[in-house]
């Protein structure tokens, strides 16, 4: 028996020697290098997400040395820590002398696709902030997330979409001579103001009187309120942004319809309270993110409790209303957060200055960085999702020009295809199908074909529903434009 066990071990040993020489005797020939560097590219694939980071090239050199080059999607990224891992695993083949690990940042694609407007060009997600529900500290949520992901690397910037009462100003202090904004003469755009390398946009900079920091009150209806949000997102130039995040307006109004009907929102981060008077506005505006096609990645829930100094946690307005909000949005309990009441949070509003500059180690400072980073990896997978085993494209309903699939990876990465108000007619058929002027769709949401394919499901107005895979979009288009 043990004679038996010893040559087994010998044998085994052998195999893996020789294998061990094969893959040595490779690295002599470029034909052998080629499958050494398959072999490592697998290896590299086993510690890279693949929709937040890319290998761009790898290359086996003779002396045993493995090169290689990632490509990072997001700035809000622990860079470091993915190039570790990623020489680990080279180094952790058998026949691999050292590895050698460099890495880029990659220039945003637009979220709009090739329809951008050149302040949009490379403004990688434009993430909306949303409660629907006014002095439930959305505009903190938003300021504090927007400078976690920069204090994680990320591009970011800040667009306060509320004309009636913009609180960017307060929230934030710009540093001496930032106003007036300065304009391009010859592209027309305006330079947003930047903070502690955050770009920044508010009526609060551009209204009447904003250099001496007394904007009047903007009385103006909602199409105006509209066109002025549109201005300031599409005349500002934001240069390279990972993401452009938007605090917006309370309520469902012109704002919300002109951002995600014609720009398109990529995703919405979603902040409310434990008052159940707070909850009933949120669950409307989810109503109007899920009609609107706007996906829900995050749930905030801000003042949920506090700690007294004997370390007993009260919950000043009663239970959590979180999981009725979770459950309608849809979300994970790994999307939800909660914010405690701190004496830091105010201190560091009244000091116009975010609290992740402030402190680092609160509470609230923590939870808003784990948010930030559930942000970039949701984001990444929305975004890149193609390459993550996901459908990677944005489906969006616009009145005037139709039914828009925004293509955000793979072979069309970046175009749109456009399913005209003609298409659709012609999807729908049977009644109604000759009468242009009919309203068509009621609502659209991405789902699986039965053959398990990428589609949308199309919700009729006046009842029924058609499936339409997405990889039929670009013949269809094409057809009927």
């Amino acid at each position: 028996m043990h004679m038996g066990l010893h040559h087994l071990h010998n044998h085994a040993t052998m195999r893996i020697g020789t294998s061990f020489v094969r893959r040595r005797c490779a690295l002599a020939t470029a034909r052998g290098r080629a499958r050494l560097e398959e072999e490592a590219l697998a290896a590299l694939n086993g510690v890279l997400d693949p929709a937040l980071a890319r290998c761009k090239r790898l290359a086996v050199q003779p002396d045993a040395t493995v090169a290689v080059k990632l490509e990072f999607r997001s700035g809000a990224m622990r860079r470091g820590a993915v190039e570790a891992a990623a020489a680990a695993a080279i180094e952790a083949l058998p026949w691999a002398r050292r590895s050698s690990v460099e890495s880029t940042l990659s220039r945003p694609r637009s979220f709009m696709g090739s329809n951008a407007p050149p302040s949009l060009r490379h403004v990688g997600a434009l993430v909306g902030i949303s409660s629907c529900k006014g002095g439930v500290g959305k505009s903190t949520v938003a300021v504090n997330l927007a400078y976690a992901l920069a204090t994680q690397g990320g591009r970011v910037g800040l667009l306060d979409a509320d004309v009636h009462g913009p609180s960017l100003p307060s929230l934030v202090r710009l540093p001496p001579g930032s106003l007036p904004l300065r304009q391009d003469a010859q592209t027309r755009l305006l330079a947003p103001a930047e903070a502690d390398g955050v770009r920044l946009m508010s009526y609060g900079f551009v209204g009447k009187g904003a250099s001496s920091g007394a904007v009047p009150a903007a009385v103006m209806r909602g199409p105006m309120v509209g066109k002025t949000v549109g201005q300031m997102l599409s005349g500002t130039d934001w240069g390279e942004l990972d993401y452009l995040l938007v605090d917006l307006p309370p309520g469902t109004g012109d704002v919300h319809l002109t951002l995600s009907q014609t720009y398109g929102l990529s995703a919405a981060v979603l902040v409310t309270t434990p008052q159940r008077l707070s909850t009933v506005d949120v669950l409307k505006g989810v109503d109007m993110l899920r009609e609107l096609g706007v996906p829900m990645i995050c749930l905030v829930e801000n003042t949920a409790h506090f700690t007294d100094d004997t370390g007993r946690t009260h919950l000043p307005f009663g239970g959590s209303q979180l999981e009725a909000v979770r459950r309608h949005a849809g979300l994970r309990e790994s999307d939800t957060f909660r914010l405690p009441i701190e004496p830091q949070v105010g201190e560091a509003v009244d000091a116009g200055s975010p609290l992740q500059l402030l402190t680092s180690q609160s509470e609230s400072a923590h939870a808003l960085r784990a948010a930030a980073r559930h942000l970039v990896v949701a984001i990444g997978e929305r975004q890149h999702g193609a390459a993550a085993g996901g459908s990677g494209s944005h489906l969006r309903y616009d009145p005037k020009r139709g039914l828009v699939l925004r293509v955000l990876s793979g072979d069309h990465e970046g175009r749109e295809f456009v399913l005209s108000k003609a298409a659709l007619h012609a999807l729908r058929g049977g009644a109604g199908a000759g009468d242009a002027s009919a309203p068509l769709l009621d609502t659209v949401e991405p789902c699986e074909t039965e053959a398990g394919q990428p589609g949308a499901k199309l919700y009729w107005c006046g009842g029924g529903a058609t499936v339409v895979p997405l990889g039929d979009f670009p013949h269809l288009a094409a057809a009927h434009g």
